[in-house]
């Protein structure tokens, strides 16, 4: 399982950020990644408990198409949603009011596929090893495999990082301009 966390803090009220991270259209608007072609709440707005969002974004050359269920929605706090897409992920915003503004945190988790975890690590004469090793190691010795797959996933997770990173001080830059 792959889990990628950041937080940022950000200069101005919960509900103010709130507002902005419940809102998908806006939220995908900020994401350095991808562009936006559609984005809609199915029955129109506002977010909330149950509801289904239509996301269609372009990335690169490729154009992703899914679909996200609200699990857990609780203003002005936190949102939990889980996609449709091939590789299924959870993404869950959580707002908390410190001293001075807010602390938005972002968590994503999903169970990445063999192409993900190749992708993630460049091909180098090491990374090729590790790829034949873990391959060796699910017909010898199921922990030791395990183990690396475990290290595959942290490497896909800090390739994923920096984009998460771009997209909260994205956010930030957005509620602390206006």
């Amino acid at each position: 399982m792959v889990v990628v966390s950041r937080s940022i803090r950000i200069d101005a009220p919960t509900e103010r950020v709130f507002a902005l991270v419940s809102d998908p259209a806006a939220r995908s608007e900020l994401s350095p990644d991808t562009h936006p072609i559609r984005v809609e709440i199915e029955g129109g707005g506002p977010l909330k408990l149950g509801s289904v969002c239509h996301f269609r974004l372009q990335a690169g050359n490729r154009i992703l198409d899914y679909h996200t269920h609200v699990e857990e929605f609780e203003p002005p706090r936190c949102i939990v949603s889980v996609s449709d897409s091939a590789v299924p992920f959870t993404i869950r915003i959580e707002t908390e009011p410190d001293d001075r503004g807010t602390r938005l945190t972002q968590t994503e988790t999903f169970e990445p596929t063999e192409a993900m975890l190749e992708e993630a690590l460049p091909e180098t004469g090491p990374n090729v090893l590790l790829r034949l090793a873990y391959r060796i190691m699910l017909f010898l010795d199921l922990d030791s495999a395990r183990r690396l797959r475990e290290q595959q996933e942290e490497a896909l997770a800090r390739t994923l990082e920096p984009n998460m990173e771009r997209w909260l001080s994205a956010i930030k830059a957005r509620l602390e301009i206006g």
